[in-house]
């Protein structure tokens, strides 16, 4: 019931100006940081910190605005740099990513407890093993851009953990350090709107 009052709310912040404007901020910022400012290792092995916007969304507007955004920033992101076709897989793997951030971090205060501190860790976590190393690896194989005819999809997988695990430990000192600032000076400019 909690899950789907989070849908529900969330839904209705799309009602508001203040929300398609932050929006439309943070998928920008998600397309520069993908596409401009990301670390490539050979073909299938890219290292960005555009999840800090994705994470953004969701923690000010939940579920139903992140997983919207999570797919306009792969659509916005391949209309702005289109280095190959548009792949419908990834795009719905991104809105999931941005609706994981919206469940585990809309009810998310910036007071710096291990609470607050304990969801983003649990929050990034479930979005890099489910979205970053299943669903990205199996969508990447399926489209043929990683493995080749003698690899499984489990040795992909395998040698793709340690590039994330890289990733998420950057995540658990960046997280903090963009999310606690960022819902404090939301808060700040919309006294009373946010009490969550």
């Amino acid at each position: 019931m909690a899950v789907f009052n989070s849908f529900k709310r969330s839904l209705r912040e799309l009602h508001d100006i203040r929300c398609i404007a932050a929006v439309g901020v943070f998928i920008a910022i998600f397309v520069v940081l993908d596409g401009f400012c990301s670390i490539r290792i050979g073909e299938a092995i890219k290292i960005n910190f555009a999840y800090l916007a994705l994470a953004v969304i969701g923690m000010l507007f939940g579920p139903t605005v992140g997983l919207v955004a999570g797919f306009a920033c792969d659509l916005v992101g391949w209309l702005v740099n289109p280095t190959a076709g548009f792949l419908p897989w990834l795009a719905l793997i991104t809105a999931l990513e941005g609706m994981i951030y919206g469940l585990g971090l809309y009810n998310f205060t910036p007071d710096r407890s291990p609470k607050q501190y304990i969801k983003i860790v649990i929050t990034r976590l479930v979005a890099v093993i489910l979205c970053n190393l299943i669903l990205n690896t199996w969508a990447l194989y399926s489209y043929g851009f990683i493995g080749g005819s003698d690899e499984s999809l489990w040795s992909l997988i395998y040698a793709r953990i340690g590039t994330n695990a890289v990733g998420f430990a950057a995540a658990l000192v960046l997280m903090p350090i963009v999310l606690i600032p960022v819902k404090l000076a939301y808060n700040r400019m919309f006294k009373g709107r946010q009490t969550r």
